[in-house]
């Protein structure tokens, strides 16, 4: 599918929370743009949608500041961090899933010139708000896509190469941690085992 409304700069793209403590660029164009209309989004962002720049991690790097990162409830029970000035507490980007995702859902109204990102398709809009008026030339979609078929063959290539590499990182970082030496089995004078420890995610 071509893109509705293509970007209309060339990058980097540099954007930040409302007090400036927390700057980011992103050094290529996005995967995606949209905006989504569930309910979700809505009671997260406060308005009537929420209106995304889909980026690979690869591309994306915060320049200044460091951000929190804030876990909020999901419909579907994953992980959804936000990540926020710790300041100010504008809400920058999301990542869905784990921490170390391979793309980053940008807030287009943090951007510096946020007019250059419009949507190239709408989701969800079974729950838009009625007031809503959508543009007829941009593709709008009851619940979500599936991006194999909507989103450009450029930008599919690139979340391919982006997630090799996320992997090939993970794979480094599992053998560059020592193995963890095994406990001694208890004896007879009486030791109680010890405590199981809950294993955190990196």
């Amino acid at each position: 599918m071509p893109d509705a409304r293509p970007v209309t700069a060339a990058p980097p793209y540099d954007g930040g929370c409302a007090c400036g403590q927390v700057r980011y660029r992103m050094t290529e164009r996005p995967l995606f743009v949209h905006c989504c209309h569930c309910t979700r989004c809505q009671r997260e962002t406060g308005g009537p949608f929420a209106h995304h720049v889909m980026i690979e991690f690869s591309h994306w790097a915060v320049t200044a500041g460091e951000p929190e990162f804030v876990l909020v409830p999901t419909d579907s029970g994953g992980k959804h961090w936000v990540a926020r000035c710790p300041t100010c507490r504008t809400a920058l980007w999301n990542e869905h899933g784990s921490r170390t995702a391979i793309t980053r859902y940008v807030r287009v109204g943090t951007f510096d010139a946020p007019n250059a990102f419009p949507p190239r398709a709408h989701i969800y809009v079974r729950s838009k708000q009625e007031w809503v008026r959508l543009d007829d030339a941009v593709p709008a979609f009851r619940s979500h896509y599936d991006a194999s078929k909507v989103w450009p063959a450029d930008s599919l290539a690139r979340y391919e190469a982006a997630r090799a590499l996320r992997a090939e990182q993970r794979r480094t970082a599992k053998a560059a941690t020592p193995a963890r030496s095994a406990r001694p089995p208890t004896g007879s004078t009486g030791t109680a085992p010890p405590k199981s420890r809950r294993r955190t995610s990196p």
